[in-house]
């Protein structure tokens, strides 16, 4: 018998072992446009290349944005990192993608510009009126989208004397992009 579990044990070694050193993952949503259109947003994570985003306009030209992180991380509980929905309430889906930086994890809104015909980042403008195309999170805490559109995104800090101090920053659309709200 215990020949037997030896070698089921490296029967299982060896084939984990055999999987394609570059094997990638995918995932996809299809986000609402109006007027009958429709994006496929897909996220590929590549070992060693990182989160390439790519979607496919229905109609359209496809758009492509490399490096979106190390890897994705989900955003909410039914989820794999990219999600379709409508923030504004404009009747168009955003795409919403969550990826891993260096110690954190990154988030970025694209909103569809029909003149353009293509996507573009939104800003997130924080209480000292900093902008950047991204949200910056704790990648090992949550991130919550409230049904009114509004991010939540809780983080950490470490004060100089070592003490530790937990936030929640939260987000509301403005009209042109998040703008991080008083009431934190």
């Amino acid at each position: 018998m215990p020949i037997r579990i030896s070698l089921l044990t490296a029967l299982a070694a060896a084939l984990l072992f055999a999987m394609p050193a570059g094997a990638q993952e995918q995932s996809s949503v299809v986000a609402k446009l109006g007027q009958g259109r429709t994006a496929k947003a897909t996220a590929t994570t590549t070992p060693g290349e990182g989160v390439l985003l790519e979607i496919e306009i229905s109609g359209g030209n496809p758009q492509s944005f490399p490096r979106m992180g190390e890897r994705l991380i989900p955003i909410g509980t039914n989820d794999r990192g990219i999600v379709a929905r409508d923030l504004d309430r404009d009747g168009v889906d955003e795409i919403i993608l969550r990826g891993a930086v260096p110690q954190r994890s990154a988030m970025v809104v694209l909103r569809w510009d029909a003149g353009l015909g293509e996507f573009a980042p939104v800003d997130f403008t924080d209480d000292r009126d900093r902008s950047s195309k991204f949200m910056i999170a704790d990648a090992e805490l949550p991130v919550r989208i409230a049904s009114s559109g509004e991010i939540e995104a809780e983080f950490e800090t470490t004060r100089q004397d070592g003490r530790k101090s937990h936030h929640v920053a939260r987000y509301k659309w403005d009209g042109r992009g998040y703008s991080q709200s008083a009431s934190n």
